[in-house]
């Protein structure tokens, strides 16, 4: 997704109204029309008339911001947001994991008594 900057375009012209003529200016791009009126001068909906037949929606960014909206920037937030899950993810299994690996090696695992049941029966005998 692409940023428009309004003051590419130049000024706002008070005088231009897009919907005039009875909107020769939005032919094709009627069902933008909420958008496209919008537009302040000509250069500004030309502008959106390209990103819409591009298939990109029509954002307009502060001049220095267009770097927020970054494929690249939003796939490294994606993947910083899943590393920083997946790292408290594993420091909450870790504990019950190394518990658990404890409690089978000394044999106090929660089946551990029922499986040595019988054989502590032969012994008694």
């Amino acid at each position: 997704m692409r940023c428009l900057y309004r003051g590419d375009y130049g000024p706002p012209d008070p005088s231009f109204d897009p919907g005039s003529g009875g909107g020769a200016l939005l032919r094709g791009f009627e069902a933008h029309r909420t958008d496209l009126l919008q537009a302040q001068n000509r250069g500004q909906l030309e502008a959106m008339k390209r990103q819409i037949q591009r298939g990109e929606s029509i954002l307009w960014c502060d001049q220095g911001y267009s770097w927020v909206y970054e494929p690249r920037v939003e796939l490294d937030l994606g993947v910083l947001a899943v590393a920083v899950l997946l790292a408290y993810a594993l420091l909450r299994v870790l504990p019950w994991a190394r518990a658990a690996s404890e409690r089978r090696r000394h044999g106090t695992a929660p089946g551990a008594a029922l499986a040595a049941e019988p054989e502590l029966r032969r012994q008694r005998q």
